[in-house]
């Protein structure tokens, strides 16, 4: 696939505010039907919005070296259902009062033109078209007791079944009236800045907005770099985070994700990487422990690394478990649940000469009116159903904490 290059354009686009600009993008796309995606990359203030023409590709794997830039989304079940990606025929950076149009073809020249006049007609007409939604409602699932659901893993992995599973839950809400994707979106970026914030709407697919703090893989140039985060308590303010104090059962729970990777590289006859952690990490309202492993893809002569690295680690063991064709199979049987994308991946692809993925976690689904949350808790032979079923109560806070400061 031609790997197009962007240049850059500033169109006189002063007159109005980003969040107008924003908006107009966002409803123009969604009344001529086309895939967007918007993302904050952690530690950043820069928004980028993502526009296709055309109808998202279907791939059956991400290529990485191959591809254009663009936006990959992928679900948990990536081995029996097809990834999409958003080629980016559009691109806009938002960065304090600046606003930018990246095209990143020439030959969409007309296209792009013929965009931006169609956002400047509809902030000046005040058109308020909805934002987010495909007009189909939520899937109706199975309804499974969640901790039953953690009994039953801890009796497989007590019968030597598995190490570890991580079994998923849902929590379907009303959306206010007043809901506002886009104040919601700028909240989430101001509430959790170390985490990768994205709204990802397409076509007949359905819409996704989330706040995750996990690394699936990230290429800046010739670095790769992955993470193993595993292991959850709430936060608490009062502390420091290098006093943070963790029980046995969750340190072998992060070290088995650590260990994942490392094989992983092992498999693949890669011995040069660097290894940073475990260290105690915050992501919004909660502590994780997290370990990051960095290769130089020059050094290794190894390019590809990416891509090798995406297929061998999807699902990682912190949302599958370990060994993880034995946890995938039991989940497929017991958890009675349709992740769809969330536990998948999500990123930003070859833009500016980085692709970071992310696994889509602290998310939800979005309809209309509706919005369905989806979390995980990672189970162990020690694990507790009480406090499993609080855990994943704690990550659907990471969202509904802040819905409910807007309201």
């Amino acid at each position: 696939m031609e790997n197009r290059k962007a240049t850059l354009i500033e169109p006189d686009f002063k007159l109005f505010s980003k969040e107008q600009i924003l908006a107009a993008t966002l409803q123009l796309a969604h009344e001529e039907g086309l895939p967007v995606a918007v993302w904050r990359m952690p530690f950043q203030s820069e928004i980028n919005l993502l526009i296709s023409f055309n109808q998202a590709l279907e791939l059956d794997q991400f290529e990485l070296q191959e591809l254009s830039n663009g936006f990959a989304l992928a679900p948990f079940n990536f081995n029996e259902k097809k990834g999409l990606f958003l080629q980016g025929d559009i691109l806009l950076s938002f960065d304090f009062n600046e606003v930018i149009f990246k095209p990143t073809d020439s030959q969409n020249t007309e296209n792009v033109n013929r965009f931006k006049l169609g956002i400047i007609d509809r902030i000046e007409n005040g058109q308020n078209l909805p934002l987010y939604g495909n007009g189909k409602g939520l899937k109706t699932l199975k309804n499974t007791d969640y901790k039953d659901l953690v009994n039953k893993c801890i009796e497989a992995i007590q019968e030597g079944f598995m190490e570890k599973v991580v079994p998923a839950r849902v929590k379907d809400i009303d959306l206010p009236a007043s809901f506002d994707l886009i104040e919601f979106f700028n909240s989430l970026c101001s509430a959790y800045q170390n985490a990768f914030i994205s709204f990802v709407s397409v076509p007949d697919v359905g819409s996704w907005l989330g706040a995750t703090p996990e690394v699936l893989i990230e290429r800046n140039k010739h670095v790769f770099r992955t993470a193993a985060l595993a292991a959850t308590q709430k936060y608490n303010p009062e502390n420091l985070l290098s006093e943070t104090a963790w029980t046995q059962k969750e340190i072998e729970e992060q070290a088995m994700v650590s260990r994942y990777i490392i094989n992983c590289f092992k498999k693949i006859r890669l011995r040069e990487f660097s290894e940073k952690g475990p260290e105690t990490v915050k992501a919004g309202n909660l502590l994780h422990l997290k370990t990051t492993l960095e290769v130089d893809l020059k050094a290794t002569n190894f390019p590809e690394l990416p891509t090798v690295m995406l297929e061998l680690l999807h699902p990682t063991s912190a949302v599958a478990g370990m060994p993880k064709e034995q946890a995938l199979s039991f989940l497929k049987v017991e958890e009675n649940l349709d992740r769809s994308f969330y536990s998948g991946f999500l990123g930003p692809v070859n833009i500016e000469d980085k692709t970071s993925l992310f696994v889509n976690l602290r998310c939800m689904e979005l309809t209309q009116d509706k919005a369905r949350l989806y979390a995980g808790a990672g189970v162990t032979a020690h694990s507790n159903p009480e406090k499993e079923f609080a855990e994943t109560e704690m990550k659907f806070n990471t969202l509904l904490n802040i819905l409910n400061q807007a309201n």
